[in-house]
């Protein structure tokens, strides 16, 4: 093909790899944009839940969609004889755990397993940190995370041991229900922060914002065109007088 002064006369090699190439690079781009969508319709549902009245549980509901992203209460005690340190979660550069309690909802045998917050780890591993006990009857508000799977630790062996306190990479409320007295909910509850309490809580529900998936097809779109203007400079040459 002749324009003007140059001639396009691509190679089989380029356009190989073109061919191979583009398509990966802008279904890359659309895949990311259809995570950002997916990820606000999340932010938005999870803003109208939590604009809802605040939810106060006297029992497990059958269907947890209910409670997704809904204000809870509840009351009850804690099972201090089961705390479960979530290990390696950092907290603004700092490693430490979170803690998570047992907490048996008043008047009931049902169990709701209560991430009460990050704590700083000791300088010994071999050392848990020490965390203050309450050994009253007490009312919590929080919110329900459902699955509580550490993605990055999938594979890998979940709970270090089988003593008390229990070490683990994730919580899980099935694993650990065979441990606890008690019918143990499927799910973590996130207890909010408390101006009296030294624990940390701040509770990410998505890691990435949708800008951040936007931010990421815009780089696969710019790729894919870069990827064609490479095809078409290598491939054209100047006609000689």
């Amino acid at each position: 093909m002749r324009i003007g002064h140059y001639q396009f006369k691509p190679k089989w090699v380029p356009s190989i790899l073109t061919i191979l190439m583009l398509p990966i690079l802008i279904a890359l781009g659309f895949w990311q944009l259809s995570r950002a969508e997916e990820k606000q319709q999340i932010l938005d549902q999870r803003n109208q839940r939590m604009a809802l009245p605040k939810n106060v549980l006297t029992s497990i509901p059958k269907d947890l969609s209910e409670i997704e992203y809904r204000r809870l209460v509840i009351k009850g005690k804690y099972l201090n004889q089961y705390p479960i340190y979530i290990d390696n979660k950092v907290y603004q550069g700092q490693v430490g755990y979170q803690i998570v309690i047992p907490f048996m909802i008043a008047g009931s045998d049902e169990l709701i397993l209560v991430n009460r917050g990050w704590v700083k780890a000791t300088e010994s591993r071999s050392r848990l940190p020490v965390v203050p006990f309450i050994e009253t009857e007490v009312t919590l508000n929080g919110q329900v995370k459902l699955n509580s799977k550490d993605v990055a630790s999938l594979g890998s062996k979940n709970r270090l041991g089988n003593d008390w306190p229990a070490l683990v990479r994730w919580v899980d409320p099935l694993a650990l229900d065979k441990d606890i007295p008690g019918k143990v909910a499927p799910f973590v509850f996130l207890q909010d922060p408390e101006p009296i309490d030294e624990l940390k809580r701040e509770w990410v529900f998505i890691n990435a914002p949708p800008e951040k998936s936007i931010s990421y097809a815009l780089q696969w779109f710019s790729l894919a065109g870069l990827l064609f203007i490479i095809y078409i400079v290598v491939n054209t040459k100047r006609i000689k007088n």
